[in-house]
């Protein structure tokens, strides 16, 4: 993977699954330390929210993430379809935060050893 030591598909998909765990965990807990391990620095999230398009950076979303943790330790959340190919990787989350229930995409790279999230689109769900 990108000149990278090879994994097998099980443990690429237990890989990628730590990094959403993490997400998801960090997300609701507001854990700046979490959210900036698994996000690259110039990720971003977009998607419609309060009838506005958000268009946040990493560090925008953290922020909002610590203002709304509400100190969940065990969020729920389910992965609903993970593809890989090669070194990248897009996974549909379904997860809880802030009491409303969303759909998120993440597009997740591989580089220097690691998955980490490029870029979050989501959805509220009605």
């Amino acid at each position: 993977m990108g000149g990278k030591e090879a994994m097998t598909n099980e443990e690429t998909v237990a890989a990628i699954v730590r990094v959403v765990r993490t997400y998801v965990t960090s997300m609701t807990a507001g854990d700046r330390q979490g959210l900036e391990r698994v996000f690259f620095e110039n990720a971003s999230e977009v998607g419609h929210y309060q009838g506005e398009l958000l268009w946040n950076s990493r560090d925008g979303f953290i922020r909002m993430c610590e203002e709304a943790a509400d100190g969940s330790t065990d969020p729920a959340w389910t992965i609903r379809n993970l593809s890989v190919h090669g070194d990248i990787a897009v996974v549909h989350v379904e997860d809880d935060w802030a009491g409303m229930r969303f759909d998120d995409i993440l597009t997740l790279l591989y580089h220097e050893g690691a998955w980490r999230i490029v870029s979050k689109a989501f959805r509220i769900q009605p």
